[in-house]
């Protein structure tokens, strides 16, 4: 569990909200079967709350509107509202280094939370302590560990959009829905898909000396629309 804290402490830092474009540079890209009981809603949600997102001087141009706090309170309203006992507190994330400048002077702090075999990442602007990405992590041998849990690819990616759905603000028991855009981004050629003004995407990161340790991160993050094009992002829902 330390190693794979800090292979994934390590990789948040190169993954941060302000790291899209690089964070793909090195990615190489993974085969997963379609986990046990995956979504396959392709149902279109109506817009999430408009009041999710905020325009930012950030390299992305969007922050969400929540705080580490105000996450942490809705992530845990699903949860209760699932019958789940899985909670988060807001005294579990810790700063990962130091804060830092990104492409556009804007000062951000990078963070993580341990929650059994997953990790949760985020980064958060410092001034206005909102958050500008949030993700959750985990290696590729608890990701297809069928020996241990049959279920784990689908309850890492279930995590995914408990998490999702919180910090983007979509409707109530959108996690079907959720889970089937981040589903697709396991299965399709892209590895980042967009959707209503948010992009979600798997970053892999390779581990050297041992392949099971190779780590998959989730996550999702707002940008400004100019960017949808500019990174030649696909759209859910457009074919």
């Amino acid at each position: 569990m330390k190693r794979l804290v800090s292979i994934l402490t390590i990789f948040s830092m190169i993954c941060g909200a302000v790291g899209f474009s690089a964070c793909n540079t090195n990615d190489s890209k993974l085969n997963i079967e379609q986990p046990t009981q995956s979504a396959s809603n392709d149902e279109i949600y109506p817009a999430q709350n408009l009041n999710s997102t905020e325009d930012s001087d950030n390299v992305n141009g969007k922050r969400f509107s929540l705080t580490l706090e105000g996450f942490v309170e809705k992530y845990n309203n699903i949860q209760n509202s699932l019958g789940n006992d899985e909670k988060l507190s807001v005294g579990g994330w810790k700063k990962n280094g130091e804060a830092v400048n990104d492409n556009n002077g804007v000062k951000i702090q990078y963070y993580y939370y341990d929650d059994k075999d997953i990790n949760y990442t985020a980064t958060v602007e410092v001034e206005s302590q909102k958050l500008l990405n949030i993700g959750c992590g985990t290696t590729t041998s608890k990701f297809m560990a069928q020996e241990d849990n049959a279920e784990n690819g689908n309850q890492t990616i279930k995590k995914a959009a408990i998490m999702a759905e919180a910090a983007c603000q979509f409707p109530s028991g959108s996690e079907e829905f959720l889970q089937n855009i981040f589903y697709r981004i396991t299965t399709e050629s892209s590895d980042s898909i967009w959707y209503q003004g948010f992009v979600f995407s798997l970053s892999t990161k390779e581990d050297k000396n041992d392949s099971k340790n190779n780590v998959l991160l989730f996550r999702v993050f707002p940008i400004k629309d100019e960017l949808k094009e500019e990174w030649n992002l696909s759209e859910y829902g457009s074919n």
